[in-house]
């Protein structure tokens, strides 16, 4: 039976009460480091292809990326050939890997925490979201981690809950063993992009990182490798995907005033929320699609230091990746980037 490591940040503080996938998948609320020297590879499923990334870590050292690719396949019917090709061609098979879950396949939601004991939280917060989520809640595997540094005044506390739906997370976890992996880790993007965020100088005094897909974007903000906001929106790059695009287009203009508000809120509730200094800095991931005058009308605009992040800047390659396949591979990058200190 393979083993899945449930979702998981070194410094939260997790439940330990009995859960699990009914469908062979168990979810183990243990962690181990991974071998020195080893890392660990990642898997990521997109409407349009499957992207792999493979990190080697060595202690004292900057993380090296000696893998990354991203292949189109025609549809979700083509990720299975596609995973055993990859999986050969960069012998992924000696490695532990981690699968991103696509967004649609678990809901992230933001609860107020019960107030029972550690070994019944994950019981409690199960109840408390079955009409949270869009799925019934017997389809649903529960993992939790908390906010730290809230504010007081009163708030009840608040805790992030992921809600996986058990038969998306099945069909990844079989293809996986079916391409003859060691699947070790189910991640989300928030966490990936959380990793990719720890990796910045901005993360010492606090950063908001913003990922734009064409379809939807993400927003997360952390501080010393801690996440405390993680929010989806409904702006993708492809509403303004254009030969040329730039700010001075009307078109994008609009665009990116979308973009201006969706940010502000971000740290509007940052501020509000926690006991943290306010956020000085935006990073954009990788743009599959350049749009030209986008960092320095974001810094305008909300009054911050925005700029554009180039992967090869904080991982070491031996070859240095093109911006095209660091926009394609950004999560599975930063699900590879995941590291363990300790076990729980």
């Amino acid at each position: 039976m393979a083993v899945v490591r449930a979702w998981h940040r070194p410094d939260a503080r997790r439940s330990t009460g009995d859960g699990g996938l009914s469908i062979g998948v168990a979810m183990a609320l243990f962690h181990k480091e991974s071998g020195a020297n080893r890392g660990l590879a990642a898997l990521g499923f997109a409407p349009d292809g499957v992207g792999i990334a493979r990190v080697t870590r060595v202690r004292d050292a900057p993380p090296v990326l000696d893998a990354c690719e991203f292949v189109r396949v025609p549809g979700a019917g083509g990720w299975g050939d596609a995973l055993a090709k990859l999986s050969r061609r960069h012998r992924l098979g000696r490695r532990d890997c981690s699968i991103v879950i696509e967004e649609g396949a678990y809901s992230l939601l933001l609860v107020e925490a019960p107030d029972v004991p550690p070994e019944e939280l994950r019981a409690a917060v199960r109840w408390r979201v079955r009409d949270m989520i869009d799925f019934h809640i017997d389809d649903a595997v529960i993992d939790v981690f908390d906010l730290p540094g809230q504010k007081a005044g009163g708030r009840a506390r608040m805790m992030y809950v992921v809600a996986a739906r058990v038969p998306r997370v099945g069909e990844k976890a079989e293809l996986a063993r079916a391409a003859g992996l060691r699947l070790q880790v189910i991640d989300i993007p928030e966490l990936a992009q959380r990793n990719v965020a720890a990796c910045l100088p901005e993360d010492v005094a606090g950063v908001a990182l913003l990922y734009l897909s064409a379809r939807s974007g993400l927003i997360t903000l952390t501080r010393q490798r801690t996440l405390y906001l993680a929010r989806r929106i409904d702006v993708g790059l492809g509403e303004v995907i254009t030969e040329g695009a730039s700010a001075a287009d009307r078109k994008v203009r609009e665009w990116l005033d979308t973009l201006v508000v969706e940010v502000q809120r971000s740290l509007d509730y940052y501020e509000r929320s926690f006991a943290q200094p306010p956020v000085a800095n935006l990073v954009i991931a990788p743009l599959a699609h350049m749009v030209d005058g986008i960092a320095g009308y974001l810094g305008e605009q909300l009054g911050i230091a925005v700029r554009l992040l180039d992967l090869n800047e904080i991982i070491d390659s031996k070859v240095p990746i093109e911006v095209e396949l660091q926009a394609h591979c950004f999560p599975v990058i930063g699900a590879a980037l995941r590291s363990e200190e300790r076990s729980l």
